[in-house]
């Protein structure tokens, strides 16, 4: 008997050993600060959540190749109810289109159409580089995107969206599903 319990016992106390923790989320912008000037919304030089100020960052790569990738940090603006990840020099846009400029917190079920009110938004990614047009766009269920508030700024962050591809204009290896996740903040 007492070897079984020292048996379960040495059990009991490796599991932690065991356990994995989960991946950490690497895309922090704020660098480590002794006070929190940059990261309190009360602050007068607050930098937006996470650092992002009209500022972020787009990750992308093909589902089934991860020869196909994207990624840049650049600027984030809104027009007529459509949010735009897009980087001076690089012909590559992101757009989130909630249909109004300032979308209440929550989360968003990515479909075809914004619907402001069903907390519905539509997301597409399109690269004209090379002279060459490539288009991803997002089908009803392929993820979601969260909104919160801080201090004045609206934050965007989504992760593994899944995006289709352009029947139209994609070709070759561009004719995959994209994986994206994008964030960012902006002050409207």
């Amino acid at each position: 008997m007492k070897s079984v319990t020292g048996l379960l016992f040495c059990l009991f106390i490796s599991i932690p050993i065991f356990a994995q923790k989960p991946a950490a989320d690497t895309w922090s912008n704020v660098p480590k600060a002794q006070d929190d000037r940059y990261t309190n919304p009360k602050s007068a030089v607050y930098a937006g959540p996470n650092g992002w100020w009209n500022f972020g960052e787009v990750r992308a790569e093909g589902a089934s190749s991860p020869t196909l990738k994207f990624s840049y940090k650049g600027g984030l603006s809104t027009n007529s109810g459509i949010f735009s990840f897009n980087e001076s020099g690089k012909l590559q846009i992101l757009n989130v289109d909630f249909g109004t400029d300032e979308p209440i917190p929550g989360t968003y079920q990515i479909t075809k159409k914004p619907d402001l009110a069903g907390k519905k938004v539509s997301v597409s990614f399109s690269d004209v580089a090379n002279k060459a047009i490539r288009s991803w766009s997002g089908d009803n269920g392929s993820g979601t995107i969260i909104v919160t508030k801080s201090g004045d700024f609206i934050y965007l962050k989504a992760r593994n969206i899944v995006l289709q591809p352009s029947d139209v204009y994609n070709k070759n290896e561009s004719k995959q599903a994209l994986k994206l996740g994008f964030e960012g903040a902006l002050k409207p």
